[in-house]
């Protein structure tokens, strides 16, 4: 007589359904990120300096194509849904720009958001955030790093220099030798690039310092602050330093009503030893070069400054672009797209992020794309102030106080048009979904 099956094995197995994918995609994306950046300081391959570029954005929409699963709704979620759909719309803006030009920049724009989606659909814990901040904190430490090293030892260390700024073109500074040097560019292919890595490293350097994820934590953390900070100075990016004064503010603000006042104490003390420290390492490199640079921040109070930099470029934004193009231009009109794929003629100029906002889809794109970018970081904000694991907390008010110091970078650069944004958005989707108190409930599979 045959044996009849255990039907109460066979169902669990029938019913059995996929686990969602794991952080190694979160990795696999940085990996990227970092392989194409170093790859243009390479000689033989900087000349491909499109490719690399667009395989770093590249890879952000084959993750949303290829990663299974739905992501769970959210308001940052809905927010970016809404700016996709203002972005496709002015997409067949006629006024845009050539049709390839116009095609690029709609997919830019939604590979910068991509990671808002794609991340929602994975399997994360609070241990994935800190594994993905420690990467990003290694490679713009090693930056920083090689940065010193191109003043230390001027004429080496030396990367390649974008195609677009000729040798003889690239911005200098005077060391206290005498000799002149390009601006430190660490592991960029910009003269002066090595701000964006100093900010990360000094900022990420006090998480590590907070979190303590490593044995000698508390020795490497204010050594890569000290590194970070020496390379902002010597870069002469005078937004550097705003962006890691405002930082450290958004951070004193987090910390002062969560009664982590040691914390705070601690985290203030070392701040200012590594920024007086940072000035004197810079300084005996640079001499009056850095230090006339950083007075230049207080001749005027800060209104007055920016009106004589980005504030004229805000303002004509505002006041001739946007009565002109109330829903835009159409995209095409501006950025590296531009350079690209575009026509000199339908060139429209935008070097602040809220301008370029205004061009590709009027006040409906400031006004959305805003709100998208306040509801990120409020959600963030939330989930850090409540979390009960401490090093989870640690890392989501560095995630906080980057954020902040990122919308005030758009009112200088186009934050949101390049992989800053597309670091944005990976980092606060991350966050959130790795968040131990609201991790977003995974969407399965049954096998077909």
């Amino acid at each position: 007589m045959a044996a009849t099956p255990n039907l109460g094995t066979l169902a669990p197995a029938a019913g059995r359904q996929k686990a969602p994918p794991g952080p190694g995609w979160v990795y696999a994306y940085v990996v990227v990120q970092i392989a194409c950046q170093l790859a243009l300081l390479s000689t033989t391959l900087a000349p491909s300096r499109v490719v690399f570029r667009s395989a770093a954005f590249g890879a952000s929409l084959l993750f949303l194509a290829l990663i299974p699963g739905t992501s769970r709704s959210s308001l940052p979620r809905t927010m970016g849904l809404v700016v996709m759909a203002l972005l496709t719309l002015s997409a067949f803006n006629p006024g845009g720009g050539a049709p390839l030009a116009v095609i690029a920049q709609l997919a830019f724009h939604i590979a910068i958001l991509g990671p808002l989606f794609w991340v929602a659909r994975l399997d994360l814990t609070p241990s994935a955030l800190q594994r993905l901040l420690l990467i990003l904190w290694v490679f713009h430490t090693a930056s920083a790093i090689t940065g010193l090293l191109q003043v230390y030892f001027p004429g080496q260390f030396q990367p390649a220099l974008t195609v677009f700024i000729r040798e003889k073109q690239a911005l200098m500074i005077r060391l206290s030798s005498g000799e002149w040097v390009p601006r430190p560019m660490g592991l960029s292919d910009t003269p002066g690039g090595v701000a964006n890595s100093g900010v990360y490293a000094a900022l990420l350097g006090i998480g590590v310092v907070m979190s303590r994820p490593f044995p000698y934590a508390r020795v490497v953390g204010p050594l890569s602050m000290l590194i970070g900070g020496a390379g902002v100075f010597l870069s002469q990016i005078r937004s550097g330093v705003v962006l890691l004064v405002i930082a450290f503010t958004t951070l004193v603000v987090q910390l002062i009503p969560s009664s982590r006042i040691p914390q705070l104490l601690g985290a203030s003390a070392l701040t200012v030893l590594i920024a007086l420290g940072a000035f004197e390492i810079s300084y005996a490199l640079a001499g009056d070069t850095v230090s006339d640079r950083l007075r230049t921040l207080l001749q005027a109070d800060s209104a007055t400054v920016y009106q004589a930099n980005r504030g004229m470029m805000l303002e004509h934004g505002l006041k001739t672009l946007l009565p002109q193009y109330p829903l835009g231009a159409g995209l095409g009109h501006w950025g590296m797209i531009l350079a690209y794929f575009g026509r000199p003629e339908d060139n429209i100029g935008a070097e602040i992020q809220i301008v370029g906002w205004i061009i590709d889809g009027g006040l409906p794109l400031v006004i959305a794309y805003s709100a998208a970018v306040f509801a990120t970081i409020g959600a963030a904000w939330r989930l850090g102030s409540r979390s009960a694991d401490p090093q989870f907390r640690a890392w989501a008010t560095i995630v906080v106080a980057y954020d902040v110091s990122a919308v005030a970078l758009c009112f200088s650069y186009p934050m949101f048009m390049g992989t800053s944004g597309i670091e944005f958005w990976l980092l606060n989707a991350v966050l959130l979904a790795a968040s131990p108190e609201d991790r977003p409930l995974q969407a399965v599979e049954s096998p077909r």
